[in-house]
């Protein structure tokens, strides 16, 4: 039996680790060794996080190496303070010590792990991946210890990150981090090309070892769904609210619709699932909220949705955010109503894809755009045709094959 080429795959959110972060890393594993690539996976401890799934462990093939690293997460100062009244003095503190992140500390510990593991299983690529970002630090040490080529892939932007509120001075120092991560990895990828063209920005440069590895949906998880029949029109948005993301406009739209009875509340239901969800979302009709659920547990709210729901901020900085929840919506056979930035990825991409309607953030915008999601439902003369083929190019297994060349051209150049 032949042997596959190893990969130091370095993910701190992994299984039994839930939440948006986890996917990409889990299927990269999942599917690599199809490839001709054997992950050996280095991680924290289960404990590091608060969203847990442990259902997605089945998803990581049974040969797969997974080595924990435990270490000290900033973060959890503020658990411990708050039982004793000190929230604000650890929120604080968590911020000025994030530098790059809350997982600096862990990235240290595992450097012995990583020494060890280089030493004895004599793998041929590093592969790190972010947030956190301390993961790229991690690979940049081992990079210039072992001199084993680096594939760094951004998930997220680092240090134009909108959802960090760095403190003065901070987004500098970062952004120092970031252009030597940059500077010294072998490969870079990101999840668009607005970050990837940010990214090339910090360098100075646009070199050919930067590319666009979007994220995807696997169709073994996801699948079209046939049309659904039902008694009330549900509309479904999955997922966290942040600061910059707030769904307050699209409450304001429903209940202008519903209270000029333009959609009787009794034919609508607003569907919102997501672990800060009842924190924005008001707790009467036809608003339905649910807490963070496992990724498995999806599939029957998405087969009873008539329509699903993206809230992005709008603001141009966020041009290149997808939001990887899009691309399971894309291959759900539902329409979406995207409220996205003008001329942005996820625009573009509902665009290519010919799967629903991307509007901005104005609240009659909005209620123009349910109401005629309502009217097509009501009158059973839904106007669909996605593209199947523009769709499948998004799968899983067609993301980790366009990895694994080149991790091939890496090792061969």
């Amino acid at each position: 039996m032949t042997t596959l080429p190893k990969i130091l795959f370095i993910a701190y959110n992994f299984p039994p680790h839930g939440g948006a972060g986890v996917q990409r890393s889990l299927k990269f594993v999942k599917y690599l060794p199809e490839f001709g690539w054997q992950p050996l996976v280095v991680t924290t401890t289960a404990d590091a996080s608060l969203v847990q799934d442990p259902s997605l462990a089945k998803d990581i093939p049974p040969q797969t190496p997974i080595i924990r690293v435990p270490g000290f997460s900033i973060s959890r100062l503020q658990t411990k303070a708050t039982r004793y009244h000190l929230r604000r003095a650890a929120v604080a503190l968590n911020i000025l010590l994030q530098l790059p992140d809350a997982t600096r500390f862990w990235a240290h510990q595992a450097r012995k792990t990583v020494a060890r593991l280089i030493k004895e299983e004599k793998p041929q690529l590093i592969y790190t991946t972010s947030g956190p970002y301390s993961s790229h630090l991690l690979g940049l040490w081992a990079r210039k210890q072992f001199q084993i080529p680096w594939f760094a892939d951004f998930r997220d932007p680092w240090s134009k990150n909108l959802l960090l509120p760095y403190p003065p001075g901070y987004r500098t120092l970062n952004r120092i981090m970031e252009r030597q991560v940059l500077a010294t990895a072998d490969r870079i990828a990101c999840v668009s090309e607005p970050w990837l063209m940010d990214l090339q920005a910090n360098l100075g440069c646009c070199t050919e070892k930067f590319m666009v590895l979007t994220n995807g949906y696997d169709d073994t998880d996801i699948h079209p769904y046939p049309p659904t029949t039902t008694t009330h029109f549900t509309l479904t948005h999955m997922g966290s609210f942040y600061r910059n993301r707030r769904p307050h406009k699209v409450v304001a739209a429903i209940k202008q619709l519903t209270a000029s009875n333009r959609i009787p509340a009794s034919k609508l239901r607003v569907l919102f699932i997501g672990k800060n969800a009842r924190q924005h979302i008001p707790s009467a009709p036809p608003f339905i909220t649910h807490d963070y659920m496992p990724h498995k547990q999806l599939d029957q709210f998405r087969q009873q949705s008539n329509a699903f729901l993206l809230i992005l901020a709008t603001s141009p900085e966020n041009i290149g955010n997808h939001s990887g929840k899009l691309f399971e919506y894309i291959a759900s056979n539902r329409p979406i109503l995207g409220i996205v930035p003008p001329g942005g990825a996820a625009q573009q991409l509902i665009a290519e894809t010919n799967t629903g309607i991307a509007i901005s953030d104005e609240i009659d915008m909005i209620t123009q755009a349910i109401e005629k999601l309502y009217d097509q439902w009501q009158s059973k003369c839904v106007s669909w045709d996605p593209d199947w083929d523009k769709i499948q190019q998004y799968t899983r297994r067609n993301l980790t094959a366009q990895l694994a060349t080149a991790f091939n051209e890496m090792v061969t150049s």
